[in-house]
């Protein structure tokens, strides 16, 4: 029986299609190379002890207890770490078992940034308590579907878009829970501009959906504008034709901004990025503050870079990966 599993998966950024993905638009996403790890290791008793030491946080629970409830009650459990529980709790469910379990949690993906932070450790926490516990190293698929059930804590009602690409890693067209592989070949560098301004997914769906009710004739336009635009910057995407993609990318940031969920953290680094030369800049995720990312030549990122840095963000080179969730070690 496997004792102790460590676990990875990527965080994420999306090029296209935010907010419209929930009414059922296509949106692009990509995996990249900063990943939350997960370290399961198995106890003796019916306690589970979780453990983020990046965010000083920590929670425990007794097994015997809080599965004789209709599910966990989250007692005193941090808001950051109700999806590891709730990814634990399916976790057990799925394997059919009841047993102790030390967690620690470590990430270098800004948490509240719109980067995948919490799905990316809710897939690995899924990954590695199933490996932990059965001996079987889950599909993607599985992996992807379990975690989804822990992301509905964090933001009410997902677009399961996250969980979905730390999962299978790469880059994928989604819509509607169906997935297109999209391979991206050419070689293009991307920056990203966290704006330190932390935020609430849940309440800037809940804003955009509020939009859509109130004003239907304007904000479903928008939302099906957007979708339209995310299908032309696959097409651009699969030529290589990444100004054309920095194009719509500007586009999609007005869209986005005319809905209501950019911020004036935002559009320092969107502006600044444009003016440094790249091909396109906008926001990644919900909005509201946490990250942007501005697409350009490999020769132009160090002059992106520092426009963002000098724009009071934090900017964060980074590529595309491939990889998905891995069980990176087992004992």
């Amino acid at each position: 029986m496997v004792k102790r599993v460590v676990a990875s998966a990527p965080g994420k950024i999306i090029l296209f299609g935010e907010h419209a993905v929930v009414y059922g638009e296509p949106a692009v996403a990509v995996a990249i190379d900063r990943r939350a790890r997960v370290i399961v290791e198995e106890r003796g008793d019916f306690e589970v002890r979780i453990s983020a030491p990046d965010l000083s946080l920590e929670a425990g629970f007794d097994l015997e207890r809080v599965l004789s409830e209709d599910s966990f009650s989250f007692f005193e459990i941090p808001q950051r770490l109700k999806n590891v529980v709730r990814a634990v709790e399916v976790s057990l469910n799925a394997c059919n078992l009841k047993r102790g379990l030390n967690i620690e949690i470590n990430s270098d993906i800004p948490p509240s940034a719109g980067l995948g932070s919490s799905a990316s450790v809710a897939v690995a926490t899924v990954a590695a308590v199933g490996k932990c516990l059965t001996g079987d190293s889950w599909e993607s698929e599985k992996v992807s579907k379990l975690a989804f059930e822990a992301e509905k804590i964090v933001h009410g009602a997902p677009s399961g878009i996250d969980n979905t690409i730390s999962a299978y890693g790469g880059g994928i067209i989604f819509q509607q829970g169906k997935i297109e592989r999209l391979d991206i070949g050419a070689q293009v560098s991307i920056v990203i501009g966290d704006t330190k301004v932390e935020r609430s997914t849940k309440k800037l769906v809940s804003h955009v959906r509020s939009i859509c009710e109130k004003y239907p004739l304007i904000g479903l336009p928008i939302i099906r504008l957007i979708g339209s635009l995310t299908l032309e910057g696959v097409e651009r995407l699969k030529t290589g034709d990444f100004e054309g993609v920095g194009e719509l990318m500007d586009i999609n940031q007005g869209l986005l901004d005319a809905l209501g969920v950019s911020h004036l953290s935002l559009s320092r680094l969107i502006f600044a990025a444009r003016e440094a030369g790249a091909y396109g800049a906008k926001l990644s995720g919900a909005g509201g503050g946490g990250c942007m990312i501005a697409l350009m030549s490999p020769e132009n990122a160090k002059n992106v870079l520092e426009a963002i840095e000098m724009s009071g963000g934090r900017a964060v080179p980074t590529a595309f990966s491939m990889r998905g969730v891995t069980v990176e070690s087992e004992e």
